[in-house]
């Protein structure tokens, strides 16, 4: 027994997952599982609240009840973009990542709790707000302690790793949430949520090491780190470099990679938010419970999880940039689609082949991401990258609420244009250090 398990440490080390990585992972993936266990939960209980003082239309838009979702999952997103490059930054200059992954979860457990003590539309929105500001806190922190335990030979592979365990708690969190709303209550969902969450900041509190800028836990000696300066720099790139590019980049050639793969981030995370805010009329299409909506929300985290790691593996081998244009290229039509779905299985195909599409960016992106930062500046550079995923979840539901008044498939067909949008973005600026 002690020798198969060494053969499966020995394995899983040679493709970059140390006994830290290993731990980290764990906790975020029960962490993700209580934060995901309310998804399903927050449009119905949005939906049943009343509020006097909330506007009837805003910017010229009726306020449907698809439009205050998308509001309450869009301000969730811009809290959290608006304050990630900061809290990376602050996590770099005072030199440490745990305390802040920590605040983050512990704040995060905190509103969770506190959506069932709410009773109008305005106060749910002000506590979302608030979850958003703990995951700015916690975000750039975490993706800087990755940084700092992986490197580039197999990072993707690390990637992967880290974000199969965070794909199962979002996989099985909105289907294990629907079900405990449907036989007892939401609010026995939101608590349970919380509870989770707080015992994940608790086993990272004893469990994890701290990371601080410059050390390499669970890295050998001489492997190779990660840096955005290695190959040749050219005179102009050194020039923009000593000007510090927009006081976050130290190249122009890093700006644009960096850039380019938030854009790609971006308009991924926009097709697979826009179901979001269109909670209430899927219900009325599939004729479903919540349990439903969960199966079909889930699913697509869950194929993911499936191909996460072979995917991160493999990107290390054959090239990060091709997996996430071909990814984006096939999450395009997948969301048009959508908007065309009759049932629950339609809805459940499309979003499965939808986490096919994810699996091939997102954990290549923050590997690629990985390999282009500046070790000193991981906290502030990886926060532009992760603030991407914020701002396509402010975009996608808002986008979506927004335009539902002109029909069901509207909101899909276009953020499935602009996904196509990312994929030559990424084509036309971003380089791969890997290849």
């Amino acid at each position: 027994m002690q020798r198969n398990l060494g053969w499966l440490a020995k394995w899983f080390g040679a493709r970059g997952v140390s006994r830290t990585l290993f731990v980290l992972a764990l906790a975020q993936g029960i962490a993700a599982f209580g934060a995901g266990l309310i998804v399903p939960l927050l449009a119905p209980w949005l939906a049943g609240l009343e509020d006097p003082f909330f506007p009837e239309f805003i910017l010229g838009l009726p306020v449907t009840t698809e439009l205050k979702v998308g509001i309450l999952f869009s301000v969730f997103g811009v809290v959290r973009a608006i304050f990630e490059i900061p809290m990376g930054r602050l996590s770099d200059y005072v030199g440490v990542r745990k305390v802040f992954l920590e605040i983050g979860l512990v704040g995060s457990a905190f509103t969770i709790f506190a959506y069932t003590q709410v009773d109008t539309v305005s106060g749910m929105i002000s506590i979302r707000m608030l979850q958003g500001f703990a995951l700015a806190i916690s975000t750039p922190a975490l993706m800087a302690m990755i940084e700092g335990i992986t490197v580039q030979d197999t990072r993707g592979g690390s990637m992967g790793f880290f974000d199969t365990f965070r794909t199962l708690g979002w996989g099985v969190g909105p289907i294990v949430g629907g079900v405990l709303s449907d036989l007892f209550d939401m609010s026995v969902a939101f608590m349970f949520g919380a509870g989770v969450v707080f015992c994940a900041a608790i086993a990272i509190h004893f469990l994890v090491p701290d990371v601080r800028p410059g050390d390499r836990h669970g890295v050998e000696p001489d492997a190779p780190v990660s840096g955005g300066s290695d190959g040749p720099v050219s005179e102009a790139e050194t020039e923009l470099g000593s000007a510090n590019v927009l006081l976050l980049f130290s190249s122009w050639r890093q700006a644009t990679s960096l850039l380019g793969l938030a854009l790609a981030i971006v308009t991924l995370m926009m097709g697979f938010s826009a179901l979001i805010a269109m909670e209430n009329p899927i219900l009325d299409r599939i004729g479903g419970t919540l349990t439903g909506f969960g199966i079909i929300f889930a699913i697509t985290t869950l194929v993911r999880l499936v191909l996460q790691f072979p995917v991160g593996v493999a990107s290390d081998r054959y090239g990060r940039k091709r997996f996430i244009v071909w990814g984006l290229v096939m999450n395009a039509p997948i969301v048009a689609m959508m908007g065309f779905a009759t049932n629950i299985w339609e809805f459940t195909l499309l979003r499965g082949l939808q986490g096919i599409a994810l699996a091939g960016v997102i954990a290549p992106a923050f590997a690629l991401a990985a390999d282009i930062v500046d070790e000193q500046q991981a906290g502030q550079q990886m926060g532009v990258v992760s603030a991407s995923f914020s701002v396509g979840l402010v975009v996608g539901p808002l986008l979506a609420g927004g335009l539902a008044f002109l029909g069901f498939a509207v909101p899909f067909v276009v953020a499935g244009i602009l996904t196509l949008f990312g994929a030559v973005g990424v084509w036309l600026s971003v380089e791969d250090p890997s290849t």
